[in-house]
């Protein structure tokens, strides 16, 4: 297929002049012509090689080539004149080393010769036509052969003025076909190119039309948690007009709790910050659970300054609490530690609660989400799988999250992130 570029080019090796023409057309315009001017025709491409079959061929050259030595000699002298009609740009009329009169009338797009119509095996009445080599070379020694010569005796007799002529229409013509062909193809290739550009606009609109609609439900998500902000600051000061103490602490803690996830969705934050928000939300699940849920943080002071990526603790106690106490009949205790270890600062989520069955747990590290229902799946399965994840892509796959757990003892998640 030819492109846009390629057209603009003409490049010898995209472009073949049997792709161009209708070889058809062709054939039967030159067998036409043939019949009505006497003249002989055959079209080959910018290499010599025929696209067309030879129309009306004199019996002379018929004859000519069935000698090995004449056949040779005509091919290059059809070569010549066609390389000859390139090089000039027009018809070129000569004399093939038989004294018979050609004429080439070369093929050109937009500067580039694409082959030519090769016409003539006639006989004219203008002497000073130069030999297609310049001399003569009849090495067959055709004049010796009875046959030869009343063939030639036969060859058609033409006027040069109307020789001239006819390579004149003949290049004009053929030309024009290619020109127009030339246009054809490059319409087709506009239209295929208008076609796409249509498709890719429709495909580009659609993508604009998701990307306004992701915007809004961004601005939405952005709005939404600030309302909230908003509102729990109120409820807290009417809690406080109201001196309803333990709904005025969680209120603002909270708000605060939310004021920090909204702050450090991504990123690193130190320690220090991460061990704070960790505190608010279990003071307010340490309400609302009462003696039920006691929890103990014990952080090395070394550690305390140490970056990690943002919000990777709270899942894990989430899950402590939720998945292991929560199920749980009696009181459950949530231990986090931290501690550096080499270059490492290595952080433990420890509960005493339910556990995990070592089938679940082994689904859940090898990110089988398919193996969780459907509670597992979204809080717990596809969080920790999303965690680890994060961790992975952080500092590679040796500090991926450690789990143990045993049914009804408990579970421990080990956490290690390397001192930058």
């Amino acid at each position: 297929m030819i492109t846009k570029g390629d057209i603009s080019v003409l490049d010898r090796n995209y472009i073949n002049l049997k792709d161009l023409i209708d070889i058809d057309v062709l054939q039967n315009m030159q067998d036409e012509l043939g019949i009505i001017t006497g003249v002989s025709f055959i079209t080959v491409d910018f290499r010599g090689n025929p696209i067309t079959n030879a129309s009306n061929f004199c019996s002379f050259c018929n004859e000519i080539r069935k000698i090995p030595s004449g056949l040779d000699i005509c091919c290059k002298s059809d070569a010549h004149g066609g390389l000859e009609a390139a090089i000039r740009q027009k018809p070129y009329i000569y004399k093939c080393p038989s004294g018979l009169v050609d004429f080439s009338a070369p093929i050109i797009v937009q500067g580039q010769y694409l082959g030519a119509v090769l016409c003539g095996q006639v006989r004219t009445n203008n002497d000073n036509l130069q030999n297609v080599f310049g001399i003569e070379q009849n090495n067959y020694k055709w004049n010796d052969n009875q046959v030869l010569i009343d063939a030639y005796k036969q060859v058609t007799f033409i006027e040069y003025e109307k020789l001239e002529a006819i390579a004149s229409l003949i290049y004009t013509v053929v030309n024009q076909i290619a020109e127009k062909s030339m246009i054809n193809l490059m319409q087709e290739e506009l239209n295929k190119n208008d076609i796409k550009l249509i498709e890719e606009r429709k495909v580009r609109d659609e993508l604009e039309k998701e990307l306004k609609i992701a915007e809004i439900k961004t601005l939405q998500a952005q709005i939404n948690p600030y309302f909230l902000f908003n509102m729990l600051n109120s409820i807290g000061r009417l809690a406080l007009i109201e001196k309803a103490k333990k709904t005025e602490d969680v209120t603002y803690t909270l708000a605060e709790l939310l004021r920090y996830t909204l702050k450090n969705t991504e990123g690193k934050v130190i320690l220090e910050e991460e061990i704070e928000n960790l505190s608010r939300y279990l003071k307010i699940q340490s309400i609302r659970f009462g003696d039920k849920i006691k929890y103990n943080i014990e952080i090395e002071n070394k550690a305390k300054k140490v970056k990690i990526p943002a919000m990777i603790l709270q899942p894990f106690v989430e899950n402590a609490i939720i998945h292991g106490i929560q199920p749980k009949e009696k009181q459950g205790l949530v231990k986090i530690s931290a501690h550096i270890c080499d270059n490492d600062i290595v952080i433990m989520i420890e509960d005493n609660g339910i556990g995990i069955s070592k089938n679940k747990l082994k689904n859940i590290l090898k990110r089988k989400k398919t193996d969780l229902n459907e509670s597992e799946s979204t809080s717990a399965g596809i969080g920790i799988c999303n965690l680890n994840d994060r961790m992975v892509s952080y500092y590679g796959e040796e500090y991926e999250i450690e789990i143990k757990s045993e049914v009804n003892l408990g579970t421990i998640v080990k956490i290690r992130v390397p001192i930058l």
